[in-house]
């Protein structure tokens, strides 16, 4: 029984990292760009919701409503201003340069932000899928709101997955990703797909702080540590492999529970870190770091 509720535990903080995994991957296959700032839109979902049902009264469904299209049109606005500015120019390479900054500095801006509007308190969403644990076979227990989680993750990367393997659209956003120079060139408009696709998945991590938030709690600071679990676990699906990051995402989160359940709870994220780096150096073409840093 133990065994069963640490891999349910697992699988749980697992869907987290490979639900902004997948948000990493995904924008990087199209832009070769790392976005830094993709934790921040799920704490902006998360403190925006709670805001409004809490301090303003606001129904749950308006509230989500509203904090969804406010990440919207920010996220859209910030590319066209921003990103256009510091990618779209003549000097490209440059401006891959200066976008992996941009990114860090707007999850800085964003902060900030929350700061102010939200306070220092830890706060949530309230949850979509209130009650009691859900009791599985042979007397596993799971939160709804994990199942909510897990879900969500399994649903997003797949999704994802099918969508550039099997679709025109999907081909053409690898291709931007690929050669940028070459996708125009073809009739490939690699703008639209990356402000498309920054746009969706920040609204995409806005939606997934809503739902994890009930578990966790998120306080302003709450979007650095999340978009950093989200880099590990993509850069396990070479930065460009949305599911692969999904698996690497769930496998780190079992791997996780299951070294603080008999190994060490105090020492359990050392260890797992040290299984990480040895698996960099032992295998890093089959899991697709040589790919990732373009070796």
């Amino acid at each position: 029984m133990k065994f069963g509720q640490l891999v349910i535990a697992g699988l749980v903080t697992g869907s987290i990292y490979a639900v902004f995994a997948v948000c990493v991957s995904v924008w990087y296959r199209v832009s070769n760009i790392l976005n830094l700032a993709v934790g921040d839109f799920a704490m902006l979902g998360a403190l925006g919701v709670d805001d409004l049902v809490r301090v303003r009264n606001w129904p749950l469904p308006a509230a989500i409503a509203v904090t969804l299209v406010t990440v919207a049109a920010f996220g859209y606005l910030y590319d066209r201003v921003v990103l256009h500015l510091a990618q779209d120019g003549r000097r490209v390479h440059e401006g891959i340069v200066i976008t992996f900054f941009f990114t860090f500095a707007l999850s800085f801006f964003i902060d900030g932000v929350a700061k102010v509007l939200f306070g220092t308190d830890v706060h949530a969403a309230p949850a979509l899928w209130s009650g009691r644990s859900l009791s599985l076979l042979s007397g596993l227990h799971v939160e709804r709101a994990g199942l909510l989680v897990l879900a969500c993750a399994v649903i997003c990367g797949s999704m994802f997955w099918l969508y550039i393997r099997y679709t025109l659209g999907g081909k053409a956003m690898e291709a931007s990703g690929e050669n940028a120079l070459g996708a125009r060139i073809v009739g490939i408009d690699t703008r639209r797909y990356r402000r498309i696709i920054f746009t969706g998945t920040a609204v995409l991590a806005a939606v997934f702080g809503i739902i994890e938030s009930p578990i966790t709690g998120y306080t302003y600071l709450s979007g650095a540590t999340i978009s950093l679990t989200g880099f590990i676990a993509a850069a396990y699906g070479g930065f460009r492999q949305p599911g692969r990051a999904l698996v690497a995402g769930l496998v780190i989160g079992v791997t996780e529970a299951l070294l603080g359940g008999y190994v060490s709870a105090e020492y359990g994220d050392t260890v797992l870190y040290a299984i990480l780096a040895a698996l960099v150096l032992a295998w890093p073409r089959g899991l697709g770091f040589e790919a990732a840093v373009g070796g």
